[in-house]
């Protein structure tokens, strides 16, 4: 059962972040991976203290989101393959400045929802 609400949660990810990629375009800078990871470096602080306490009778709900939606939603592997034609183009400021951003906010946008996930209500 695990396998099939991981399988929902990462097909509505994977839609999203596809939808993504034609709402925010950008033929200089990858924006729409950029926006995606944050937002989703931002939910994940938020799913992995408040939705475990909510949801810790329902663990299947908690996966469905985490790692379905949220692992699908963001992505790595784009990031990188961005990266390597940023610096193939000979970008190599735009592609530092790239990583750079994303490690960093994906680090502060996950302690910031880790933060309010721990938030008392």
């Amino acid at each position: 059962m695990i396998y099939i609400v991981i399988f929902i949660g990462g097909a509505i990810g994977g839609g999203l972040r596809y939808l993504s990629s034609f709402i925010i375009s950008s033929n200089t800078f990858p924006f729409s991976t950029l926006s995606v990871n944050l937002i989703g470096a931002l939910l994940m602080g938020i799913c992995s203290t408040y939705f475990i306490k909510y949801f810790k009778k329902h663990p299947y709900i908690q996966k469905m989101i985490t790692t379905g939606f949220l692992g699908a939603l963001t992505t790595y592997s784009s990031l990188s393959l961005e990266t390597i034609h940023l610096l193939k183009s000979g970008q190599f400021i735009l592609a530092f400045t790239y990583v750079t951003i994303s490690i960093i906010l994906g680090f502060i946008f996950v302690a910031l929802g880790y933060k309010k996930g721990t938030e008392e209500k």
